[in-house]
């Protein structure tokens, strides 16, 4: 496929605008950037807020009712990892990474539907699965950039309050949410391919993760030993009750959400391969 030289544009510009997943990647980076580093700059503020409330935590918390634990992952917010899990992990954290990656798919196919973009670019001789495969792909990058960046930033304020958290605790907690999150997306691509809607992509994969989240932390409240083993159908609660930054990868259901991640999108490329698009 030739390209035409645009007068004025630099050359990492014209491969943006040539190349159907630098052109994605491009699209949503300041996103990915100010969601990474506000979202790192909070988690790194946790382990000196952690040091300052050492002394009177255990008395705090045990004033604070069991439901509230639950609704924060169940940990032990006495200790390091537990606070960091209970305080930013169990809810602030996932649900800014599937919004990040909710809002990449959903702009990258509803979006330029919409705009009339998707359109031009599939009338170029690229084939519909590779359009579809850089778009799911530039989505991935996105979520594992914001992640990174949340991720250096904690162990940064980690490292700063001298807490015993070692980088591949931190690592084990974000490998869980950001496959967590590439799911969450990935239901998003599949709205947005259908609905040919962004925006209504992105509230109804938010309105899953909303659902997921309320299964795994209510659920177990129950007092029923029938419906307190249903949270575990919520992928939410793969993620979080398995205590990853406490206890490490539980791989069995990082195999799961990895399962998961891969679903939504896969179902998302054959849609696309057969919808109609105007240009």
């Amino acid at each position: 496929m030739t390209t035409t030289t645009i007068p004025g544009v630099r050359s990492w510009q014209r491969l943006a605008l040539t190349n159907t997943l630098t052109k994605a990647i491009a699209d949503r980076m300041l996103l990915v950037v100010i969601a990474g580093l506000a979202m790192g700059a909070l988690n790194l503020l946790m382990g000196p807020m952690y040091l300052a409330l050492e002394d009177v935590l255990d008395e705090m918390l045990s004033q604070m009712p069991e439901e509230l634990f639950a609704i924060a992952g169940g940990v032990d917010m006495s200790t390091p990892t537990g606070w960091y899990t209970g305080e930013m992990y169990s809810i602030m954290v996932p649900f800014v990474l599937m919004f990040v990656a909710a809002s990449s798919a959903a702009r990258a196919f509803g979006g330029e539907m919409e705009n009339g973009t998707l359109g031009l670019v599939m009338s170029t001789p690229t084939r519909r699965t590779r359009i579809a495969l850089d778009k799911v792909m530039a989505m991935v990058v996105h979520v594992v950039l914001a992640s990174a960046i949340i991720a250096a930033l904690t162990y940064v304020g980690i490292l700063a309050a001298g807490l015993d958290i070692g980088f591949d605790q931190v690592l084990a907690i974000h490998l869980m949410v950001t496959l967590l999150s590439i799911f969450v997306g990935g239901i998003a691509m599949v709205v947005s391919i259908v609905s040919g809607r962004g925006v209504v992509a992105i509230l109804l994969a938010m309105l899953v993760a909303v659902v997921m989240y309320a299964m795994s932390a209510f659920l177990p409240m129950a007092g029923n030993d029938f419906v307190n083993d249903l949270a575990w159908l919520s992928p939410w609660q793969h993620f979080i009750a398995t205590d990853p930054m406490g206890s490490g990868v539980d791989w069995a259901s990082a195999a799961l959400l990895a399962i998961l991640a891969v679903i939504p999108p896969v179902v998302g490329v054959y849609l696309f391969k057969r919808r109609d698009v105007a240009a």
